[in-house]
């Protein structure tokens, strides 16, 4: 996962935490969903680009 809020969003939506954690349930994401709130905005590398 990017840190990146949408990358974050989708991860929930798709519950794919508890899966690559082998764990039953849902994880709770509210530590993780704070430090990804609080960190600057990063710009996006996409291949072939800027070349």
């Amino acid at each position: 996962m990017h840190p990146d809020p949408a990358c974050f969003a989708q991860a929930l939506q798709r519950r794919a935490f508890g899966r690559a954690l082998r764990v039953a349930g849902v994880p709770r994401d509210e530590a993780l969903a704070e430090y990804l709130t609080r960190q600057p905005p990063r710009p996006v590398n996409r291949p072939g680009e800027g070349r």
